[in-house]
């Protein structure tokens, strides 16, 4: 670490950038959208408008944690991509920092990838939820002396749902319905869109995901029963969304409030156990990576950030 950081409580360097995710006021728009992968997010960069286009240059910063954060312009509207890496744990530094280091209200849209739990969407299909539970593991139901005895017959807890923005979400379902027309016409690999399930936001790829490893202790064999029989509405299952409808409830500063949607595709079918293949990804991710940005600048914001100052400020000299 080569930065003087100060306030362990919210740690920040001299310049006011965030611990994790290595950005200060003015670096990150009022839309965003947040993927995982790098890969992902410098491919949707890639619709965003050049130089000439928006009179400032794309800023691009990779922290020392990893995190990835790509801010400009998209039909003239600043946006952000954020990539954040896997589960709840990253969500939280992303969610927590960005809000410190931003003004006015946040829209954000997850984009990701998801196992099914809904025949009516097979890999390759696009699922929008109307908002989340968590499942999380247990910790203290695998020690030699649990803590608490009321909980120590289960090894997972699932919580109450989270809800989407439901503007958002409407504007999310409209607008990738209407990009994945063409694309389903010609390709009967891919589609259809669904919405109206509920998401399941997992601690883990593996246990708490309900896959079964004989290597370790996980006692998951009955948790896909349980989840269907607590939330028979569960369309899809993966590590970040849920978690995201979570903090924008929690997000409690009147004039700085946080809404949000999401969108994933399709990628493990976890009722016949079938996974999509790399044409279809290829085929998806350009079309719903723009979809999303589409969306995006739809959406109203209250109390939008002035340019003045910021990384996409027309005015402003390197």
């Amino acid at each position: 670490m080569k930065e003087t950081i100060s306030n362990a409580n919210f740690p920040k360097d001299e310049e006011d950038r965030v611990y994790h995710l290595a950005i200060k006021m003015g670096d990150a728009a009022n839309r965003i959208i947040t993927v995982g992968d790098p890969v992902r997010a410098k491919k949707i960069a890639q619709y965003l408008d050049t130089e000439e286009e928006c009179g400032h240059p794309i800023f691009e910063k990779m922290s020392h944690r990893g995190f990835l954060t790509i801010t400009g312009r998209y039909k003239g509207v600043p946006v952000t991509i954020s990539a954040i890496g896997m589960g709840s744990s990253s969500m939280d530094f992303f969610m927590r920092e960005t809000r410190a280091i931003t003004e006015g209200q946040l829209a954000i849209i997850r984009f990701g990838s998801c196992g099914s739990l809904t025949p009516l969407a097979p890999p390759g299909a696009i699922l929008i939820p109307s908002g989340g539970y968590c499942i999380r593991r247990n910790i203290d139901y695998f020690s030699d002396t649990p803590l608490y005895p009321e909980i120590a017959d289960k090894p997972y807890l699932l919580s109450g749902v989270f809800h989407a923005d439901n503007e958002m979400t409407d504007i999310l379902v409209e607008t990738m319905k209407e990009a994945m027309a063409p694309v389903e016409g010609e390709n009967s690999s891919v589609g259809p869109v669904v919405s109206g399930g509920i998401n399941a936001d997992a601690c883990s790829f593996y246990s708490s995901q309900a896959r079964i490893n004989n290597e370790f202790w996980d006692d998951n064999e009955q948790l896909m029963v349980y989840i269907n029989t607590v939330y028979p509405e569960t369309h899809s299952l993966e590590m970040e969304a849920s978690m995201l409808f979570h903090l924008a409830h929690c997000a409690k500063t009147p004039e700085k409030p946080v809404k949000a949607a999401a969108c994933f595709q399709v990628f493990a079918d976890r009722l016949l156990n079938g996974f999509i293949g790399p044409e279809q990804v290829l085929l998806l991710e350009p079309v719903v990576g723009k979809a999303c940005l589409d969306a995006l600048i739809k959406v109203p914001i209250e109390n939008e950030m002035d340019e003045a100052g910021t990384v996409w400020d027309r005015a402003r000299e390197e």
